[in-house]
């Protein structure tokens, strides 16, 4: 089988040459291309100004300046890449793209963009253990690699396979529905000594919201502040009663989940919108 890697960790990343390795061991002709440098949480992100670099760094191995839909856009649609794969897989991802996480993952974003470019698409994702820092990627490159003929079929334009592995999984696997995740993290805030001046006369905006010389966060007119995320506490399941992935994952199951490409439209919220528009 001829199988395209990419990633949103980047090229060098740990998850992708452990897959790589396991894969071209089971007998499979693998290619890469994959992000520059880090790129996670892109979803779907792409860029559409702009000029994209693809650079080869051995052979069936390329490494692209843009996200990672950009590697499956410019590199099968834009010709990039001078292969049609039979499956594009996506990972290994290092930590899960499990429930909420998936609206954010760039290792989703490429696979997502393999579909709909009519490509069989696979993403796959492990988190590592918090005392050992170790994550599993052989063993989740392993599951892949002998659940693979059995999987692709499955994938199609409308339909992708997310997996995700846990630390320490205990050699069962099952399929996870999606949960929503309530998420811990700060936002820490600083602020530097730089300042721009603005002269709001000359604005189309003027003065209409007032000439107060702060903010209610005390943030004058040309301040500039520094935001950055910090993540310590693991996000939670707010409904842990369901079989979720997230839930599956610490019970030690590794997680299978067919999402749907495509978003999906509510039911019962449509009908209740078309009896408004026919004034019912």
């Amino acid at each position: 089988m001829i199988i395209l890697l990419t990633n949103d960790d980047g090229y060098q990343a740990e998850g992708l040459t452990t897959l790589e390795m396991v894969l071209a061991q089971a007998g499979h002709e693998v290619w890469v291309c994959a992000p520059s440098d880090q790129r996670s949480a892109q979803s779907h992100a792409m860029s559409l100004k702009g000029k994209l670099r693809f650079i080869r760094y051995d052979a069936r191995h390329y490494h692209c300046s843009g996200t990672p839909a950009d590697c499956i856009l410019y590199g099968l649609h834009g010709g990039a890449l001078p292969v049609r794969p039979d499956v594009v897989v996506s990972g290994i991802n290092h930590g899960y793209n499990a429930s909420t996480d998936i609206l954010y993952s760039g290792t989703v974003g490429a696979a997502s963009e393999a579909a709909l470019r009519g490509v069989p698409a696979i993403a796959i994702s492990a988190r590592c253990d918090r005392q050992s820092g170790k994550y599993p990627f052989v063993e989740a490159a392993s599951f892949l690699a002998a659940h693979l003929e059995a999987f692709v079929p499955l994938c199609s334009n409308e339909v992708l396979i997310n997996i995700n592995v846990p630390p320490s999984p205990n050699g069962s696997w099952c399929v996870g529905q999606i949960g929503q995740l309530e998420y811990f993290d700060l936002v820490e805030r600083g602020s530097t000594n730089r300042s721009t001046s603005y002269d709001a006369s000359s604005t189309k905006i003027g003065l209409a919201y007032g000439d107060a010389d702060s903010d209610a966060n005390g943030v004058s007119i040309g301040d500039e502040m520094i935001l950055s995320l910090k993540t310590e506490t693991p996000p939670e399941l707010r409904h842990s009663d369901l079989a979720t992935d997230y839930r599956l994952l610490g019970e030690g199951c590794i997680s299978v989940s067919p999402l749907v490409v495509h978003p999906v439209v509510d039911a019962a919220t449509a009908a209740l919108l078309s009896a408004m528009a026919k004034g019912v």
